[in-house]
Formats: C-alpha cells, sequence, structure tokens
C-alpha cells in the first residue's frame, strides 16, 4: 500500500514536471522562430507562421490559408479550400506564459526570406515536371511559385473534378474560382541562425528521461532508506543485541508488511529466548539453593552424630560400658543421613523434592518429635533448657491416625530449632499440636527476637542477619518450602514477653491431600 502511494505520487510529480518543462522549454525555442511583420495599418506585429496548408490563388497572386478535404475512399487525394484572405492571422492564444500572434504567410514574406515554401504534397501524378523550378533544398521561391502552382494544377490527380464526380457538387460555384485547388503548400521560418534552438530540442527531447528517470531514482532512494533500510537497520541492531545474548529489551513492529513479519518472528524468537534464558537461571539458582540446603540440613544429624559419638568416647575412657540406647541413637543419625542423601541427590530444585505420606499414630508422632527435640537441643544448645508442650486439644480432640511424612518434618524442626539455638538465651520453647487435618509445631526462644526486617524477609533465601560463616539464611527457606511441598506454611513472629517464635503447619490428611496452609 505504501508503495502504491510512492509510485502514484511519483508519477503525478513527474508528469507535471515533464510537461511544465516541455512548456517552457517549447516557448523558449518558439522565440527564436517568431517573425517581425508591418501589418496594412503600418503597426508591426511578432508572431509565428501558420504551417499551413496554403494555396495560390492566380489573381491576387497571394496565399490564403485553407482546409484539406480529403476524397472518399483509400487513394491519397484531397481537395483544398481557400478559408481566410491572405495577409490575415488568427486570434491570439497563450503560450508559454505570454500571448503570441499566429501569422498566415504571404508572397512578400517568401520573397524576403522570412518564411520558406514547401510543397503540401498528395494528389500525385507520375511524369508533371516540378524538379525544375525547386531549389536544392526542396523550396520554392517566390518568383517560380506562380509556374510551379499551373504545372501542379494541371499536372497532378484532378482532385476537384474527382470529388464533383463523387459528390455531384460544384466547389469552384461554392466557393468561387481560384479559391479550391489540388495543390497545397506548407510555410515555415527558416532555420535560426547558432545551435541554440537545437540545444533546445535536443533538451525538449531529455526533459522525460531526466523527469522520469532522475524523480524515479529519488523516490526509490527515499523509499529505500525510510522505509527498507531503516527497519532493516532496527532489525540488524536487534539480531545483533540476540547473538549477544541481550535479551532484556523489546522489538517493535517496523513499517512494512513482510518486515512487519520477520520483526514479529524476531521478537518472539528473543522472548523464547528470553525465558528460556531465565528458566535457565531458575534451574540454576535451584540447583545452588538446594546444594546450599543439602549442606545446611545435614549439620543438625552430623552434629548429633558428633556428640554421640563423643559421649561414647569418654564413657569409653572411663572405663564405662557402652547402652544400647548410645548404640541406637548412632544407626538412627546414620540411617537418617544416608536417606536424607538419597532423597536429595536425584533433585535438581528443592521444590522438586516428593512428599511420602506414610500412615502414623499420632501419639507415636508425638512422641517421635519430642525425642527428636530433645536429641537437636542436647547436641545444638549446650547449656539451654527445652521444655514440649503437647496440645492435647478440647476434649481430647485429637485424631488417633495421621498421614505424614516423618522424616520432613524432622528436617523442619531441626531448622527451627538451630535457628533458636543460636538465638536463646536459656529456654526453648516446643508446642505439638495435633489436630483433625493439621499438625502444627511452634518453636519460641527467649532471644532478642526477630527485626521488623526479618519478620518480612525472614523466608528469602540467603536473607540473614547475621553474616558469619555459620549462618547462610537458608534454615527458614528451606522450612517454608518444606512446609509449602506438605500443605502448610511457615510463620513468623515475636513472643508477647519477647523472643522469637516460629510456627511450622503440615496437613495430615490422605496422601496427596494438600490443604495447602491451616
Amino acid at each position: 500500500m505504501i508503495f502504491t502511494a510512492y509510485l502514484v505520487a511519483y508519477l503525478v510529480v513527474a508528469t507535471v514536471l515533464a510537461l511544465s518543462a516541455i512548456e517552457v522549454l517549447a516557448a523558449w525555442n518558439n522565440g527564436y522562430y517568431e517573425l517581425e511583420v508591418t501589418l496594412d495599418n503600418g503597426l508591426t506585429e511578432h508572431g509565428v507562421i501558420d504551417s499551413g496548408p496554403y494555396i495560390y490563388d492566380p489573381t491576387s497572386q497571394q496565399l490564403l490559408p485553407a482546409s484539406e478535404l480529403n476524397l472518399p475512399g483509400d487513394g491519397p487525394y484531397a481537395v483544398f479550400i481557400a478559408t481566410g484572405d491572405w495577409g490575415t492571422g488568427s486570434d491570439y492564444v497563450p503560450e508559454g506564459g505570454r500571448t503570441i500572434s499566429t501569422l498566415y504567410a504571404t508572397v512578400d514574406m517568401v520573397r524576403s526570406g522570412q518564411v520558406q515554401l514547401y510543397d503540401w504534397g498528395l494528389n500525385y501524378n507520375e511524369g508533371y515536371p516540378q524538379e525544375e523550378i525547386l531549389e536544392v533544398n526542396s523550396t520554392i521561391p517566390a518568383e517560380n511559385l506562380a509556374r510551379y502552382d499551373a504545372l501542379s494544377r494541371a499536372g497532378r490527380a484532378q482532385s476537384v473534378e474527382l470529388f464533383e464526380n463523387m459528390t455531384g457538387a460544384d466547389l469552384e460555384e461554392t466557393f468561387g474560382e481560384g479559391l479550391v485547388s489540388n495543390t497545397a503548400y506548407y510555410a515555415a521560418s527558416p532555420p535560426p541562425d547558432g545551435p541554440m534552438p537545437w540545444v533546445l530540442t535536443l533538451a525538449t527531447g531529455l526533459v522525460p528521461v531526466l523527469a522520469y528517470g532522475g524523480l524515479g531514482w529519488l523516490t526509490f532512494k527515499h523509499f529505500y532508506r525510510v522505509h527498507i533500510a531503516g527497519p532493516l537497520g532496527e532489525l540488524a541492531s536487534a539480531a545483533g543485541r540476540i547473538a549477544g545474548q541481550d535479551l532484556d529489551f523489546s522489538i517493535e513492529r517496523v513499517r512494512g508488511k513482510e518486515l512487519g513479519r520477520l520483526s514479529e518472528t524476531l521478537e518472539n524468537m528473543r522472548a523464547s529466548l528470553l525465558d528460556a534464558q531465565r528458566e535457565l537461571w531458575r534451574t540454576a539458582e535451584g540447583r545452588r539453593q538446594l546444594n546450599a540446603a543439602f549442606a545446611h540440613d545435614l549439620r543438625t544429624p552430623i552434629t548429633v552424630l558428633k556428640g554421640t559419638v563423643e559421649m561414647a568416647q569418654m564413657r569409653l575412657r572411663r572405663g564405662d560400658e557402652l547402652d544400647v540406647g548410645s548404640l541406637d541413637a548412632l544407626s538412627a543419625q546414620v540411617v537418617r543421613l544416608e536417606r536424607y542423601a538419597t532423597e536429595m541427590g536425584g533433585l535438581s530444585k528443592l521444590e522438586d523434592r516428593p512428599v511420602d505420606r506414610k500412615p502414623l499414630a499420632s501419639r507415636s508422632l508425638v512422641d517421635e518429635l519430642e525425642s527428636h527435640a530433645n536429641e537437636v537441643v542436647a547436641a545444638r544448645g549446650e547449656g539451654l533448657a527445652l521444655r514440649v508442650a503437647i496440645d492435647e486439644g478440647e476434649d481430647g480432640a485429637r485424631p488417633d491416625m495421621v498421614y505424614i511424612d516423618l522424616p520432613l518434618v524432622e528436617e523442619v524442626l531441626d531448622n527451627l530449632l538451630s535457628n533458636a539455638c543460636g538465638h536463646a538465651k536459656g529456654v526453648i520453647e516446643v508446642e505439638i499440636s495435633v489436630r483433625e487435618g493439621r499438625l502444627a509445631l511452634s518453636v519460641a526462644d527467649d532471644g532478642p527476637g526477630f527485626t521488623p526486617e526479618a519478620l518480612r524477609r525472614g523466608c528469602d533465601p540467603f536473607f540473614s542477619e547475621n553474616k558469619s560463616a555459620e549462618h547462610f539464611g537458608l534454615g527458614l527457606n528451606v522450612s517454608s518450602i518444606l512446609c509449602g511441598l506438605h500443605g502448610g506454611a511457615l510463620e513468623l513472629g515475636n513472643g508477647s514477653t519477647g523472643g522469637a517464635r516460629v510456627t511450622a503447619t503440615f496437613s495430615t490428611g490422605g496422601d496427596g491431600d494438600e490443604t495447602g496452609e491451616l
């Protein structure tokens, strides 16, 4: 559509320019062929000679302007009829921005050399003499005009009689004797001196070439720069940025149907590459967080294992025997480490960890969690007291059986207790609540509590207000993700008398019944 508009505008403008230039050049060129004649009233007139046809009137011995009347049929025969008086001119006509008079040729003009006279042609018969009275350039001199006309009228085809025979009309009777002829003449100004008329004639011929060719080149150049080179430059720049992995931008649709579709294709490709790049980044970030979480969560069982081994070594040095409970604790921690390593080994990110719910009596669950809490605080909270409260619910409304992923819940409890051990002054409180469809673990300490910033961002990955090497800011983030996987949530808060309180909830419905935050 745009190209069509350019084409139409180009043709219109080029045509107007060509016609205007031709008109100006023609008017300029006509100036070299203008004559200056003196009229009967003594005034001088400037004008151009009417080319004819003319007939010669033997009576007045003058040239009369005439009209050509072709005879019916295929033969080259015509009758020439006088239509005006000799020496008169036509009306003034505008040309080239000024008015020029058209003058009729006269015998005096031919005699003075202002006009050259030629045979008009037609009605030829073979054999009539004319070459002997013509000049070398085929012009008819004024002194030979009467003889030439008489010979031509007699020697040429008698078209006047032929017309009368065909139509029955007597033209001489109608128009007058001597005003109808079978011979006519063509008048022209003699070629002007100097090369300028030829230059103007050549320029007039070149005008269309220059107008259409030059303007066509300029139009195409402008169209290419605006509608092709510009959009292609934008697309090339966009392609360069894409090749350089700079995808954080957008490609606007460029002008043009085909280039517009190409820009949309590039934009779709850029968006797809950006999505793929972000997904790769998320995968890498997930893997990094997983590795950090893996290392973070291994610290608690390793600490418990280390503490149990140290206690066993102390007893052996004193000569005491190892009790079965110590060995069972060591075995439990080893099994836990083995299971945890197996579960985490095949994951690409923490959110991919499966939740393996198994039925467990609620009483056994409470006992397991209470025992596990004691082990963790004993190993990591030297000098800290642990208080465990069991919420039996109203009227003992605790379900007999729950569906729980116990290792996952213990990992969350590990993280919460480890966090509390690092901030508590003397006491850590754990509250275990088992209700219909929900398990809630609340861990509180008597430390400084959470700051407003920690309450807002405490579950973000790697957030920590303690920048020591022992704290990576992952415990609460990992716990929050694990709670979400088990259909629950993690809530941060501060106690009414100070200290931090973290509550983790888990869905305990049947396998696959994740109810979310309760």
